[in-house]
């Protein structure tokens, strides 16, 4: 977020602005923090989907939560014997991660759509 800052900062818009008068906070919040939204909403969207899939692959090999609370990964890892003979009880929790995942992106796209408005 920095980085998007220190770059919008030296755009020409935000040194007219600045020669315009406009002072540093209204600069901040008027000019430069909807233009760096952008990069902010990706990583956050990112940074979910992350903490799904790292949620679900330490629960699945035991060192996530504790056993009696249900979690994506703990459903798949005990679905796991059972993959021969019914397939659908592995299905949820994966259905349930995709679903999970596109959410994120999907959630993040619209709020791309709406800043750049």
């Amino acid at each position: 977020m920095r980085g998007a800052i220190l770059v919008q900062r030296e755009r020409e818009y935000a040194v007219a602005a600045r020669v315009g008068g406009t002072g540093r906070v209204r600069l901040l919040l008027r000019h430069i923090l909807p233009n760096c939204a952008d990069p902010l909403v990706v990583q956050l969207a990112l940074s979910l989907t992350i903490a799904v899939f790292l949620e679900g692959a330490m629960s699945f090999l035991g060192v996530g939560v504790r056993p009696p609370e249900p979690t994506l990964g703990s459903l798949l890892s005990q679905a796991l014997p059972y993959l021969a003979q019914a397939p659908f009880f592995a299905a949820g929790p994966m259905v349930s991660v995709t679903l999970l995942v596109l959410g994120f992106s999907l959630l993040s796209e619209a709020l791309n759509r709406e800043v750049r408005r």
